[in-house]
């Protein structure tokens, strides 16, 4: 069944005898989930109490009718429309059910919009060239069915009084404490200072220059997370790595064998010991649920349709997954009336509709986002004096759209030359250094406060070491000044300096 005339009489019924509820329901319920194949008779008076309502007009059946018959549509069966809305308002109607029956009404709209797909999808490849490619026929379905996909959720669209129920939310977390907002991340220091950089509907950014590591950092960042929490992650590369080169790079990563030994294919050559390093990861490896997609050439609607049909397909609703996409840039979009910086900024406005407002479970986001950007060459110095390195959102591209559609935004960057010769090695090779973040984590003051190196007040960031695309954290700055003052040294004690311990998740 793909219609139910009943429920629609008492959707209109309800909102003929309340109508304040359709202010409830006008985030989900229109026109078009009315069944008019038959007769646009309810849709049209539908139509009619909406307008009144919105234009603040007194609403009863005889002002309804009138403005029914003035719209001048002939009904089947010689129907009385002032006759049919008066039975309308003599329905009995429980209080406040009308909530309650527009949901159940919207299924019948669900089944509608499903079947018109699929059969919009019939005709569509029916009607398709021979020689079109596997990518073009896959678009082509993508394209039909996902522009009705979020037609499929009711989410909290309207504008409401939050505080309504603040006692019962606050006590209830009071009594059930949250222990994780979001997936936390295989960093300590991290997760402390900024909190989850994987909450739901959250996208956070890593800006690098090219060369520095951020890709090897999504990556090692991303697999930990999937190891942990036993969750896909769905990869998509512009076009610069291919997925042999993706499984090196895990594969050295959790092996500790070098990857020109691995690429080179001299493992084999290399000893017993070396051999059993990489076959014993293979194991962890396939049981990844690392999925890798190469996007070099999409437009980017094409990219957010892949993510919809990937979620809805092999992860299922209200399930967890991770978003990874490495990295923006301009597209096949790049078109000559357009430049660089409105082009990125469609890109990164698609995809943060997506993830925060498309893609939902019970009304709330269910996917993060972890992607990367270039940064330009402001503050990158010949002598790369750590005095002279500008650690702030000045460095990133195209600035302004990036980090305003972002939760957190991180610069990676390698330690500079005065950097390694004052903390030495065992502080890592790498920076990573926060210029925003919308939550924080237990350890606000790693966040805010500056830290003193000599004489000098610094923001804090973090230290990391890259050892054969695995990647440890090495404490932070405050670590690095206590050690400087003497108080304390760093515990790097369990700190894998090679292969990397993946039995705790």
């Amino acid at each position: 069944m793909i219609y139910n005339f009943e429920l629609e009489k008492q959707l209109l019924a309800g909102l003929i005898k309340e109508p304040d509820t359709l202010a409830e329901i006008s985030n989900f319920i229109g026109n078009s989930d009315f069944y008019s194949k038959q007769s646009s008779l309810h849709s049209t008076i539908f139509r009619v109490i909406q307008q009144a309502i919105n234009s603040g007009d007194e609403i009863d059946e005889v002002i309804i009718a009138q403005r029914v018959n003035d719209v001048g549509l002939s009904f089947e069966d010689n129907l009385n429309p002032s006759d049919y809305i008066k039975s309308l308002a003599l329905r009995k109607v429980p209080d406040g059910n009308t909530l309650k029956t527009a949901k159940e009404l919207k299924k019948y709209s669900i089944r509608r919009e499903i079947l018109e797909s699929s059969q919009d999808i019939v005709k569509k490849m029916k009607n398709m060239a021979s020689e079109a490619s596997y990518r073009h026929i896959i678009e082509a379905a993508d394209n039909i069915y996902n522009s009705r996909i979020n037609l499929y959720e009711m989410g909290n669209d309207i504008p409401e009084n939050i505080y309504e129920d603040m006692e019962d939310l606050i006590e209830d977390r009071g009594n059930n404490p949250v222990t994780e907002f979001g997936m936390m991340g295989p960093h300590e220091k991290v997760n402390d200072i900024y909190g989850s950089l994987l909450r739901p509907g959250n996208i956070t950014v890593i800006v690098a220059r090219s060369g520095v590591g951020k890709t090897n950092f999504c990556m090692d960042y991303t697999t930990k997370v999937s190891l942990k929490y036993d969750i896909p992650v769905l990869h998509f590369d512009n076009g610069e790595m291919s997925k042999e080169e993706l499984i090196m790079r895990q594969c050295a990563a959790l092996s500790g064998v070098s990857m020109h030994l691995l690429e080179s294919g001299k493992w084999r050559q290399a000893g017993k010991e070396v051999v059993d390093k990489v076959r014993s990861v293979w194991p962890k490896i396939k049981n990844l649920k690392f999925y890798y997609y190469n996007v070099g050439g999409m437009d980017v609607d094409s990219m957010v349709n892949t993510l919809k049909r990937f979620y809805y397909s092999k992860v299922g609703r209200g399930n967890q997954m991770v978003f990874s996409f490495d990295y923006i840039k301009t597209t096949s979009e790049n078109i000559a009336n357009k430049s660089e910086w409105q082009v990125v900024g469609e890109m990164v406005d698609k995809f943060k509709k997506c993830v925060q407002k498309e893609v939902l479970h019970d009304g709330n986001p269910v996917i993060p986002m972890i992607t990367s950007v270039q940064s330009n060459r402001y503050g990158i110095t010949n002598n790369r004096n750590s005095q002279n390195i500008v650690d702030d959102e000045s460095i990133v591209s195209l600035s302004d759209r990036i980090t305003q559609f972002c939760s957190h935004m991180f610069i990676l960057r390698n330690k500079t030359a005065d950097e390694m010769e004052t903390e030495g090695g065992r502080f890592g090779t790498h920076k990573l250094i926060n210029v925003k973040s919308r939550h924080l984590g237990s350890d606000i003051a790693g966040a805010i406060e500056p830290v003193r190196i000599g004489d000098a007040l610094r923001k804090n960031a973090i230290n990391l070491d890259f050892n054969n695309f695995n990647i440890t954290e090495r404490g932070d700055l405050r670590d690095i000044a206590r050690m400087l003052d003497g108080e304390e040294e760093l515990d790097t004690d369990g700190v894998q300096e090679t292969i990397p311990e993946f039995d705790q998740f």
